[in-house]
Order: structure tokens, then C-alpha cells, then sequence
């Protein structure tokens, strides 16, 4: 997935993602607080104070790193929106995948 010869290697082997157990709202403070080994609440109270000192800036940059940190499973949010665009939903669809086969196009034999 990455290149083994790129100049700037992780040499941490340490990945930042949004985090699956310690999330509130997004998960972006909990994965901050794992990717740095420090307590969620210390993260949290740090967005919180930046978000006053900043009069509300803070947040605009909580948002971006909602979109652009990946979740845990490796997806980011706009790959999971431009998954369940793709994917179709209604009811008809899924009862029509559930009758049809995509080898077959003709209904089962009753």
C-alpha cells in the first residue's frame, strides 16, 4: 500500500484513524488519543479550549478531520457515502436481487 522506498518512511509503523471504541461524535479524539498514547479527555478538553481561544475555528478543523481521517476499517467518510450512493437501497431492488439470480434472469421455478 505504500512505497517501501518513499524518502519520508512511518517509521512508527503507528496509523491515525478515527476510533471505533472511543468516539462520542466522530471518533476523531479518540483516534488522536490512541495515535498519541494519551488520555481521550486531555484530547478532548484540548479541542474544547482551542474551539473558545479560536472563537469556533477549532471546529472547522474538527470537521475536516472527520472527513479526511479514515475510520478504523480504512474507509473515509466520503468513501462511505460514495458507497451507499453506488449501492441500490429501495426495497425494490433489494427484493429483486433476493428473487433474481445475476447468472439466471429468469425467476425461480415454483
Amino acid at each position: 500500500m505504500t512505497n517501501s522506498n518513499a524518502p519520508f518512511q512511518n517509521l512508527s509503523g503507528k496509523v491515525l484513524r478515527r476510533s471505533q471504541s472511543q468516539r462520542m461524535l466522530s471518533g476523531v479524539s479518540g483516534g488522536l488519543a490512541e495515535y498519541f498514547n494519551i488520555d481521550v479527555t486531555l484530547v478532548r478538553l484540548t479541542i474544547v479550549g482551542l474551539t473558545l481561544i479560536t472563537g469556533g475555528t477549532a471546529l472547522l478543523g474538527y470537521a475536516v478531520a472527520w472527513i479526511v481521517i479514515p475510520e478504523a476499517d480504512g474507509k473515509a467518510v466520503w468513501q462511505n457515502v460514495q458507497q451507499s450512493v453506488n449501492q441500490p437501497n429501495s426495497p425494490e431492488a433489494d427484493i429483486a436481487s433476493r428473487i433474481y439470480d445475476d447468472n439466471n434472469s429468469k425467476p425461480p421455478a415454483a
